[in-house]
């Protein structure tokens, strides 16, 4: 790793004091010293810090703030963690699911669906209910083996993430519903913008960016409706009560209208008349 991925230690301070004012050198210096953080030495003894012993630190302190564990505690969950990612969002330091991005060769290729357990820590029979429900597909070889396509992982990661929430694969049918209607929709406007590109490149480059685009747009709009639903269903909506009182407020308000209105039309139009005869007379004088 390049010098320049490392972190000093007052750097590290100064990167994590706005979430912990109390954090100082001494602080990190006596973690070190109980084993809860292991940063890399310089020849000269320097202390460098990597971008996982920052993360692991802000865990430490995370974990000390919010929940008051002891040192001895906070390094047993942090043995036992098999991710450190995973571990901060459960203990609420990460407000996303983490996921691992897996290269490109990854995804495009075929595995054995005995080997998916090692590579995405699921079962094989949750991947067998995820393929009843169209989530994903079982493709069969010739020779009858079973094969997982990699671009599906990510998919298998969020279904596997979701049944923590007791979210099963048969409940995830009506997004793949979803999907092949809207795959059609995108389909057809994508086909419109692609143009007459001629370079794979190109077009696959065009293609990505057009269909990021889309895809925010319409994730936006579903977002908003199934927040305004499950809040509604939620009753975290404006009751009768509050209709009424807004009701009241809009009834004053077009009623001072009202007044102002007719106060402005019973004002005597003459008032006005010789001000104008004198601006007429100024401007006259102006003129001269």
């Amino acid at each position: 790793m390049a010098d320049r991925s490392f972190l000093s230690i007052g750097q590290v301070v100064n990167l994590l004091r706005g979430s912990y004012p109390d954090l100082s050198n001494s602080k990190i210096r006596f973690l070190e010293d109980e084993g809860l953080i292991t940063p890399h030495r310089t020849p000269k003894g320097y202390r460098q810090y990597s971008k996982e012993d920052v993360d692991r630190l802000e865990v430490i302190l995370h974990l000390q703030k919010t929940r008051y564990m002891p040192l001895n505690v906070i390094k047993q969950r942090l043995d036992n963690a098999e991710d450190l990612s995973t571990l901060a969002y459960e203990v609420g330091l990460l407000s996303d699911v983490p996921l691992k991005a897996e290269p490109k060769e990854t995804k495009q290729k075929l595995h054995p669906i005995e080997d998916i357990p090692d590579l995405l820590g699921v079962n094989i029979s949750f991947v067998r209910q995820l393929a009843e429900n169209d989530l994903v597909r079982i493709i069969r070889s010739p020779q009858n083996r079973e094969l997982i396509d990699g671009r599906d992982f990510e998919i298998i990661r969020y279904c596997s993430e979701l049944a923590r929430f007791h979210i099963e694969p048969r409940n995830l049918r009506q997004y793949v519903l979803a999907a092949n209607r809207e795959s059609t929709m995108f389909e057809q406007v994508l086909i419109g913008m692609l143009g007459n590109d001629n370079s794979d490149e190109e077009r696959d480059a065009k293609l990505e960016r057009a269909f990021k685009k889309l895809h925010d747009l319409t994730d936006g709009v579903h977002t908003a409706l199934l927040k305004n639903r499950v809040f509604e269903s939620l009753h975290a909506i404006v009751e009768d009560a509050d209709v009424d009182v807004i009701d009241a407020e809009l009834t004053k308000s077009e009623h001072k209208r009202k007044i102002a209105a007719e106060q402005d039309a019973a004002k005597p139009q003459s008032a006005s008349k010789p001000a104008a005869k004198r601006t007429r007379s100024s401007r006259g004088n102006r003129r001269s």
